[in-house]
């Protein structure tokens, strides 16, 4: 048994030895430039990838075969951050661009060589543009922030930040960086002490239609100087008080809006930021002067549950054209999730024809699964959904079977 076992170990050591005399050493990147010409051009670049510069293709690609596209050994993220930790240290960061956080490097950097520093597939805000297309729109108003048409990275980090909208620093610090409190902003600023101020709640940081960038949609004690109407004081010791809680300020002159704390659902105006947690109370771009479009301003406390932790949310945003208040009555409401309606009278407004000969709702007609009565979202999704339309389930068996078993 011993000489068995001797003569098994003795023929493997000769099959190592003669493998390793065999190692025949490659000619990088010579002998990938025999069939990869294109790649080769790219040698002149000015700015080139440490590794392509080396010439060493097999850092990053298996020269024989792979489970990843292009022969790279391994997946894009893992093998970026292998040499780039400075990178994916941030990853822990508050807010991570999502390219980096999918391990998407290749939609901003060419992994080879560029014209553009650290490889940059374009300069500046030209490459934002590739997927931030409104920006494009920013920059045809009448005044545009002069750090937005130089470079978007003047100030957001194209990573990630511990500062909200990937911004390199937090508002005001960021704006102070170029902005000084001098006498001049003193007045133009009514003496107030704006150290800790939150300058994007009047100004676009964009661009604007408006000289200073203050946004379009201004409030009337704002855009009349009245700043009296709702804060306590005035002056270089001002705290920015307001002369009474933000609900009470605010319905006294918006009077419609109290008849919604009869309502059922009402939570909105009981918080403690009340009618601030979705309007500016100076100016904004927006109508209502909302803080953001509907799809943005909603999204910051919807859709956050795990549930849709690994899905787009844009994907949940709900039907193409219209905004959350087409079917959610955002000041209250006494149907569930703040509708307009019950379950059937608000996808009535659009689909007043949907079902007419086929699947019967309404008061009468009891789903089995919860003994209420059967209404659109028995079987529809508000929101996104896997299967059109708007079906949480396959429509040809699994979501019948929910009811339908025999």
């Amino acid at each position: 048994m011993k000489t068995t076992l001797l003569i098994i170990l003795t023929a493997l050591f000769s099959l190592v030895t003669l493998a390793t005399a065999s190692v025949v050493n490659v000619d990088e990147p010579g002998v990938c430039l025999m069939c990869h010409s294109e790649i080769e051009e790219l040698m002149s670049q000015k700015h080139r990838h440490t590794a392509f510069d080396g010439g060493k293709c097999s850092d990053c690609h298996n020269p024989h075969a792979s489970k990843h596209a292009a022969l790279l050994s391994e997946d894009t993220k893992e093998l970026c951050l292998e040499c780039h930790d400075n990178i994916k240290s941030r990853l822990q960061m508050t807010t991570v661009h999502n390219p980096v956080m999918e391990g998407e490097c290749l939609s901003c950097h060419d992994p080879h060589a560029t014209a553009f520093a650290n490889q940059l597939k374009q300069a500046g805000s030209k490459l934002c543009l590739q997927c931030h297309e409104n920006v494009e729109t920013w920059l045809k108003r009448s005044y545009v922030h002069q750090p937005v048409a130089d470079d978007c990275l003047n100030c957001h980090d194209p990573h990630a930040s511990n500062s909200e909208k990937l911004l390199s620093n937090s508002v005001p610090k960021l704006c102070f960086g170029c902005h000084s409190q001098d006498a001049a902003f003193s007045t133009a600023h009514k003496g107030y002490n704006l150290s800790n101020a939150n300058c994007v709640t009047c100004h676009d940081p964009h661009s604007a239609t408006q000289p200073n960038l203050l946004m379009a949609n201004q409030h009337s004690p704002f855009k009349g100087g009245k700043c009296s109407t709702c804060h306590a004081n005035q002056g270089e010791s001002s705290s920015f008080a307001l002369v009474s809680d933000v609900k009470t300020l605010c319905l006294t002159c918006h009077r419609s809006i109290k008849s919604n704390e009869d309502l059922k659902y009402h939570h909105n105006l009981d918080d403690e930021q009340s009618c601030l947690n979705c309007h500016n109370p100076h100016a904004s771009s927006t109508t209502s002067m909302l803080a953001a479009e509907q799809k943005t301003l909603c999204m910051r406390c919807h859709f956050n549950g795990e549930e849709y932790a690994a899905k787009e949310k844009s994907a949940y945003i709900t039907h193409k054209g219209i905004d959350c208040s087409n079917c959610h009555t955002p000041h209250g409401s006494n149907n569930e999730k703040y509708l307009d309606g019950d379950g059937v009278t608000t996808c009535d407004n659009c689909h007043s024809n949907a079902h007419q000969g086929s699947h019967p709702v309404g008061a009468d007609v009891i789903d089995q699964r919860t003994n209420k009565p059967v209404t659109c979202r028995s079987c529809h999704k508000l929101h996104g959904a896997d299967f059109e339309p708007y079906l949480p389930l396959n429509p040809k068996g699994d979501l019948c079977i929910q009811c339908h078993r025999k």
